[in-house]
């Protein structure tokens, strides 16, 4: 890390942690890893950051993306109302500041938190903050795009990839490691829990 993080002017964003990206929900969309992602990210939680967000997939049953529908993409998941759409057991998500839901229009792919509220960078930067620690799920998927949208938009932009899980989905283009690549040309910064705790 290239250097210490000030809690006082940095945010953490927890994206799409939910039941519907894990193995808990087999028919969903199952991230090898995603419920192992919950004592690193809970670490995170604990800290002193100046504000806590977290994105929540809130897919209406014929979302565009999903299979049978106009991108077939993805099987059904994370659907308004169902346990899908759920938290993480265990997540601490009482430090949670503010749930920002996204992928609720049926005709609209948000993968990242900033497609769907595309003035979420405005509100951080009249927060006070500089820095923005991102985990979640996935990885390369809709914690690349929101890391990716506010790194653009001048912030410091960290990915924890402990508190994190990845899948590579070659049908829509989306690899771990391509995608890592470009995060890191971006000035991305790749850490651990621990990196960001010390």
């Amino acid at each position: 890390m290239s250097e210490p993080i000030l809690f006082q002017a940095s945010s953490l964003l927890v994206v799409d942690a939910q039941r519907g990206f894990t193995e808990l929900c087999p028919q969903e969309l199952p991230v090898p890893g995603g419920l192992e992602i919950v004592p690193n990210t809970n670490r995170l939680l604990e800290m002193p950051w100046a504000r806590i967000d977290a994105s929540q997939d809130w897919h209406p049953p014929d979302h565009c993306s999903f299979l049978g529908q106009r991108d077939n993409l993805y099987p059904p998941h994370c659907i308004q109302g169902t346990p899908g759409a759920d938290f993480l057991p265990g997540l601490r998500t009482e430090r949670f500041h503010t749930i920002w839901r996204k992928g609720y229009d049926r005709d609209f792919e948000a993968y990242a938190l900033t497609a769907q509220h595309p003035a979420f960078p405005a509100f951080l930067r009249a927060c006070g903050i500089t820095t923005v620690v991102v985990c979640g799920i996935a990885t390369n998927i809709c914690c690349f795009f929101v890391a990716r949208d506010l790194r653009q938009a001048g912030f410091r932009v960290l990915l924890v990839e402990d508190a994190s899980a990845g899948i590579d989905v070659p049908a829509a283009n989306l690899f771990q490691q391509q995608t890592k690549e470009e995060g890191q040309r971006l000035g991305i910064e790749y850490v651990t829990a621990q990196a960001v705790a010390s």
